[in-house]
């Protein structure tokens, strides 16, 4: 069986479920939180004196505060996070709830295709959670009218998937690993959730996956984002290759 045959089975396993409602509504949440914060208080947000407060975090201009807004003030990276967690814990409970490891081992297939193709399920949902809010920014920057160039949103929704790279291979490789779909998922919300508190160290902020997400923001003279995206690949590659390993040798009971 060639691996695009076993990833449209995997994407079909997932086609009516609550998955990608879920995909397609935190976009939807996050929008309309930014859009209530910008339509009560677009005034302060955009004034010079509330962003010359931001400059010393990189904030030097109207679009700058815009990003600022959607990824901190509105809690989008955390969203972004959890959002990963719930997909990767929904993607491989389905195997243990329905104790169907043993039929999928059994085929004539490589370990390493079937866990890859949970891995890109997990990854295209990612995407799509990034893509979507980055839609939603420049709807957002056109209906207010805020002055800037589209490309640093861009900029900002690439380091976004650079940085999320990480969670999404570390939280497959232990919802794949946890038979306690719970445990996982309480890893999982508790990395997201603390991701604040990581980002505040240097060396926390780059190891921790899920702190990785919170400095993806392309303010000037923000070295931290290029970092995150990069360790963002690095923790993605690492623990991809790890959970292969994993997964090769586990024995499926």
């Amino acid at each position: 069986m060639s691996f695009i045959s076993i990833l449209k089975s995997e994407l079909m396993k997932y086609k009516r479920s609550v998955l990608w409602k879920g995909v397609f509504f935190i976009p939807i949440l996050s929008f309309a939180m930014l859009f209530a914060d910008l339509y009560i208080r677009v005034d302060f947000l955009m004034s010079n004196d509330h962003i010359k407060q931001l400059a010393h975090i990189g904030v030097n201009g109207r679009l700058e505060a815009l990003i600022y807004e959607n990824h901190l003030s509105t809690f989008w990276f955390m969203l972004l996070s959890l959002s990963i967690v719930v997909v990767a814990v929904i993607v491989n409970y389905t195997e243990y709830n329905e104790n169907t490891w043993k039929q999928m081992i059994a085929r004539p297939v490589e370990r390493r295709r079937i866990y890859m193709s949970k891995w890109i399920v997990v990854l295209i949902a990612a995407i799509i959670l990034v893509v979507l809010n980055g839609v939603s920014v420049i709807f957002i920057k056109s209906f207010f009218g805020i002055n800037g160039d589209c490309t640093l949103i861009f900029k900002y929704k690439i380091l976004e998937i650079c940085a999320t790279l990480g969670v999404v291979s570390f939280q497959q490789f232990i919802s794949c690993y946890m038979k306690n779909s719970l445990a996982s998922a309480a890893i999982g919300f508790a990395g997201s959730i603390g991701a604040y508190m990581f980002a505040q160290s240097k060396i926390l902020s780059y190891i921790i996956p899920y702190a990785n997400v919170i400095l993806a923001m392309p303010l000037e003279g923000n070295r931290d984002a290029q970092a995150a995206a990069f360790f963002g690949i690095v923790s993605g590659v690492l623990w991809l290759v790890i959970g292969i390993i994993e997964f090769n040798k586990r024995d499926i009971k």
